[in-house]
């Protein structure tokens, strides 16, 4: 039978619904997950070392050992071309007209350029590949929530499903002048948690999960990967920490450290399980100026693209998933491969 759940951090409901028919992609028969298809040079890429002045210039780098020079780089953040919202050297102006309200589209777009090789991927690093990364997610946190108001959002799409456009590895940061309606939900949900209880909904919801264990895939000292109760798509995975912290912006290097191991092993189990398929992540921070609160805590959510939303979806904004949580969390503890070298959580 299909069971309505409502998620305890964002309230949205979802249809847990294994009748369904099957699940969703259960990726190919007797050959196994699809192999990942590695996406061919490019001599027009932008993001390839040597192209320095085909992007704008950048605002952040790691540079290698090697020097300073333009293209003596492993990792760098520069605006996008095409973005989403502008910088400017003042506050977002708001209009008025009656009922109708609109701000300037006033804020950041940033791209992190991940790494120099044009066919890597988060999987394919090692664990302080992808802690550059995070690195990266973290310092440009610190320097963008401080235009406040807004937001600051770090945020991945792989495969074209997903709404890459360009295949070199890379991810984007977006400082938003507003805060979203969505982020005033979740916010207001664990305000409205910490005053009926005075404490953290979501180290209050983490320990639960981690008593119960069923939806747990993967903890560490730091951190803990687990299949949201009411999770919106199949193998949909949460990473939270497991101490109080409102923003990554003020994440410790060990817990950077330990958020991306676990993110790279999830990535890589998805990818071992299911084939390449489409996800999206998202990097979820408290809204700027909220980096000391108490009821708030970052989480990074993990959200395969295996289905469409069809009317059902569209006209409740229930989603409909096809996979209980409890099952895709179960395959994924399966399909982590062990932690790589010592030392690592």
């Amino acid at each position: 039978m299909s069971e309505l759940r409502r998620d305890p951090l964002t309230h949205d409901w979802v249809a847990i619904a294994p009748a369904r028919g099957r699940r969703p992609h259960r990726m190919p028969g007797p050959g196994g997950p699809s192999p990942r298809r590695r996406p061919p040079a490019d001599p027009a890429c932008p993001f390839c070392p040597g192209r320095e002045d085909a992007t704008p210039p950048e605002v952040w780098r790691l540079p290698t050992p090697s020097g300073t020079a333009p293209s003596n780089w492993r990792l760098r953040v520069v605006p996008n071309r095409y973005p989403v919202l502008t910088p400017a050297d003042r506050p977002a102006r708001h209009h008025t007209a009656g009922l109708r309200l609109s701000v300037e589209g006033v804020g950041s777009h940033e791209v992190v350029i991940e790494s120099r090789a044009h066919d890597w991927d988060l999987p394919d690093g090692d664990d302080a590949a992808v802690a550059d990364v995070l690195r990266a997610y973290r310092a440009r946190c610190r320097a963008l929530r401080d235009r406040r108001p807004g937001i600051v959002l770090p945020f991945r799409n792989h495969g074209a499903g997903a709404g890459t456009s360009l295949p070199h590895p890379h991810s984007q940061i977006v400082a938003t002048p507003i805060v979203p309606a969505r982020f005033r939900r979740l916010f207001d949900i664990a305000r409205g948690y910490y005053d009926d209880h005075g404490r953290c909904l979501y180290v209050d919801h983490t320990a639960a999960e981690l008593a119960d264990g069923e939806r747990v895939v993967a903890t560490t000292d730091h951190v803990v990967a687990l299949a949201p109760y009411a999770a919106r798509t199949p193998y949909e995975t949460l990473i939270l920490p497991r101490h109080h912290e409102a923003s990554f912006g003020d994440a410790s290097d060990a817990c950077l450290d330990r958020t991306a191991s676990l993110l790279r092993r999830v990535l890589t189990a998805l990818r071992d399980l299911l084939g390449d398929i489409p996800y999206n992540y998202a990097l979820i921070n408290a809204p700027n100026g909220e980096e000391g609160t108490a009821c708030f805590a970052w989480h990074l959510r993990i959200a395969p693209r295996l289905a469409e939303p069809a009317g059902f979806e569209l006209g409740t904004d229930i989603a409909v998933n096809p996979l209980p949580p409890e099952e895709g969390a179960a395959e994924l503890r399966g399909a982590l491969r062990p932690v790589a070298g010592p030392g690592r959580p």
